[in-house]
Order: C-alpha cells, then sequence, then structure tokens
C-alpha cells in the first residue's frame, strides 16, 4: 500500500486547504496563468474510465462556475457505470472546431483598418495597408479551418490513444495532466503526479487553482477517487485518505455541517448512490432503555 515518492512535492513544504494541512506542492502558476486570459474551456479524457472521467467533471465543473465555458470531450460513450457522476451533460463524443482563423503575415504598424462587408451573401474580408506600404502578397496570406476548441485545453493523459483526433494538440493552448511523466512538446503547461490517480491529484489542484470544490465536484472527485483505490485500499498514501476527507466534507450541504468534522457524514455508498446520511448519523444520544 506504499507509494513511491514524486520529485512534485517537496516534503518540508506545506499547503493549507479547506483548514487542512497537506504535503502537495504543485507548481499551479503556468496553468493559472492560462485560466485568468480564458473565457472557454476544452478537457479532453483520451480513455473512459470512472477516475479520469469523474476528475474531468469536476474540472468542468468548476470551471463553469468561474463563469469559463466548459465542455468535457471522450471518444467513449459512458454505461450505466457512470450514471451517479454530475456533470454529464457537459460530456460528448464528438468535438468541432469549425472556425476559419485567417492569417496574414504583415506588419501590424502598417495596417491601417480590417473590416467586413457583404457582397450578395458573399463575405468579404477587407484588409487596407496604409497609404505607402507595400501589397499584401498572396504568399502572405494562409487560411485554417479550424481553431481550438476552447482559450485554453486539459488533457488528462496520453492524446496518442485519440487516433485521428490528436491532431487537436497542435492548435490552442494545452496543459498535460498525468500519472505517468511524459514529454509533451505542445503542451504549455504540464502536472505529472507519479502514482497518484486523477481524482487525486485534481482535489488538491482545484484549490490551488482558486477553483471550488462543491457537493457536485466533490461526489464526482470521491467516486473517483473509491473506483480508483478499490475503496482506499491499493495504490494509496497519507494524501489519499486526506484527498477523501476533504471531498467528503465538501458534498455536505452546509446546513449539516458541524464543528464536529465527525457529524452528519454520509457513507461513501450513500454519496455514489446520490443519497445522504440519516438524520441521526454519526451523533450520541441517550439510551432509550435505562441500564440503572
Amino acid at each position: 500500500m506504499s507509494r513511491a515518492n514524486s520529485s512534485l512535492f517537496e516534503p518540508n513544504t506545506k499547503t493549507v486547504i479547506e483548514s487542512r494541512t497537506i504535503m502537495k506542492n504543485y507548481n499551479t502558476q503556468p496553468i493559472k496563468d492560462l485560466i485568468d486570459q480564458a473565457k472557454t474551456a476544452l478537457v479532453v479524457v483520451p480513455q473512459l474510465n470512472v477516475d479520469s472521467i469523474g476528475a474531468a467533471l469536476a474540472l468542468a465543473i468548476s470551471l463553469n462556475k468561474k463563469n469559463i465555458q466548459t465542455k468535457v470531450f471522450c471518444p467513449q460513450k459512458p454505461d450505466q457505470n457512470y450514471s451517479k457522476l454530475s456533470g454529464l451533460e457537459l460530456l460528448s463524443e464528438t468535438v468541432e472546431a469549425s472556425d476559419l482563423v485567417v492569417s496574414v503575415t504583415y506588419p501590424l504598424d502598417q495596417i491601417e483598418k480590417v473590416s467586413y462587408n457583404d457582397d450578395g451573401g458573399k463575405l468579404n474580408l477587407v484588409v487596407e495597408t496604409k497609404t505607402g506600404a507595400p501589397k499584401i502578397e498572396n504568399n502572405q496570406i494562409a487560411i485554417q479551418s479550424g481553431s481550438a476548441s476552447g482559450d485554453v485545453c486539459f488533457m488528462l493523459g496520453d492524446e496518442s490513444t485519440l487516433g485521428d483526433k490528436a491532431s487537436m494538440v497542435s492548435k490552442g493552448n494545452w496543459v498535460h495532466i498525468s500519472p505517468v511523466a511524459a514529454q509533451k512538446p505542445w503542451a504549455k503547461a504540464t502536472l505529472v503526479d507519479p502514482d497518484a490517480p486523477f481524482c487525486e491529484i485534481f482535489t488538491f489542484l482545484l484549490p490551488m487553482l482558486g477553483l471550488e470544490i462543491d457537493i457536485d465536484s466533490g461526489k464526482d472527485l470521491l467516486i473517483g477517487l473509491r473506483v480508483a483505490t478499490q475503496s482506499f485500499s491499493v495504490n494509496v498514501s497519507p494524501e489519499t485518505f486526506e484527498a477523501g476527507a476533504i471531498n467528503l466534507k465538501a458534498t455536505q450541504p452546509p446546513e449539516e455541517t458541524t464543528p464536529n468534522a465527525f457529524d452528519n457524514q454520509a457513507p461513501i455508498e450513500a454519496i455514489e448512490r446520490g443519497g445522504s446520511a440519516p438524520a441521526d448519523a454519526g451523533q450520541n444520544k441517550p439510551n432509550p432503555n435505562s441500564m440503572v
């Protein structure tokens, strides 16, 4: 049940999340810089499993709450085993990039104005150069029939398993997140945490990015974490249990939260069924039958 140490962690560096002290220390600044500039996002899951889909949906839910319009792409369709996850409406088996991008290799300080007009149903793009500036030659114009599907894009795993869709990484601002170390030249930011399942990674990553773990995202992360670790019995570390505690706490409605961390906590099985703990769960009550 032991786990190899990761070079991503600094043993003497502690980060506080959810009023708990943990030992994760990800370098999140490059990812935060991309998110801060984004209005749309795409999360790609090359291989369908509960852990990766749970993490992807949790990320999408958190980004949407920050007004970043986000969708999740996975080429495989989930079955009933995924029905308890929140945010499944954000998941799609297709991804389209239908934007038309016209690139002109020309000094911007020599361009007077860019405009368009409707010529009998035909769209004309007009680039006016300044007086005396050289004209724009045909070899300075490039047309691309597609662009990235989001201002920031996340790849959860190895894109090579996407087949002909793997070329999507050639465009856009990509973040590569994986438990497996790999060189990805297309990635603007990379986060690798060896041996940690995706849902453990994202439990700590989301707050570091300033994103909230709420009831829905917490439930997704908790379900994925439990499946990935076979109910916390394999591939676990102290951080794994810490992640479970953070997500379990997030799934509790605010009105049920008490100062005692063990009060009103629903069993993991109930969370997966979308249920909650009995009203008197975790509470000490007097025995109605006197022992005297």
